[in-house]
């Protein structure tokens, strides 16, 4: 019933604010000040044309092959981000294994070939991450209605998924060596390492939803 009453009120509004001669780049800018979602601004302003003309407002399906490239973009994004954070955070491991070294495990000798492939990793993925990133949040800024993609949701829950499980993974191991007693400086900062990481992804993708549903932006 209230967001009802909240609609109806940014529709009158706006059939006021229309028959005073407003514009709508106005409108929308105006309301977008005072914390109004695009998507609600647009909806109200397509009923005020729709009651004007008599005609409903086209929708533009999407189709199957723009679906499927939106789907390789999320997917070639979410897989370069795993292969970098999981590289950073091995590399990370890698070297605090070496400044806190346990005296009763040998280190291992192809140590310096897992620092070269961790790093070859990120040198890697982290550009193409990026670079995938910033073509996806271009073409959100051109076609705002993206954001209420189901594949953008779809995968962007899931990625929310494993960085929650992850850092929940993570917090039960620590609080177990915790409760036995063996706690040591190198286990607390791989901990610490896993939650960083995960936890960032974790809120960045958070935050990106969130964006998305209240001001339809990426």
């Amino acid at each position: 019933m209230e967001q009802t009453s909240t609609s109806e009120k940014l529709h009158t509004f706006i059939e006021a604010s229309k028959a005073k001669g407003a514009a709508d780049d106005f409108l929308v800018n105006l309301l977008r000040e005072q914390g109004w979602a695009a998507k609600d601004i647009y909806a109200a302003l397509g009923r005020y044309y729709q009651s004007l003309t008599g005609l409903p407002v086209p929708v533009r399906a999407e189709g199957a092959g723009e679906a499927a490239r939106d789907a390789f973009l999320y997917l070639l994004a979410f897989s370069t981000l795993a292969t970098w954070t999981i590289a950073l955070g091995s590399l990370m491991f890698t070297y605090i294994d070496r400044w806190f070294p346990d005296p009763l495990v040998r280190q291992p000798i192809a140590a310096s070939f897992e620092v070269s492939s961790e790093m070859a990793c990120i040198i890697v993925g982290f550009p193409i991450f990026l670079l995938v990133m910033r073509f996806i949040l271009r073409e959100v800024e051109t076609r705002p209605e993206k954001l209420e993609s189901g594949i953008r949701k779809w995968l962007t829950y899931i990625a929310l998924l494993i960085a929650a499980g992850t850092v929940i993974g993570d917090l039960i191991t620590f609080l177990t060596f915790f409760l036995q007693g063996e706690l040591t400086t190198r286990f607390v900062l791989k901990v610490l390492t896993v939650v960083a990481i995960a936890g960032s992804i974790f809120w960045y993708y958070l935050g990106s939803l969130k964006k998305g549903v209240g001001h339809g932006e990426a």
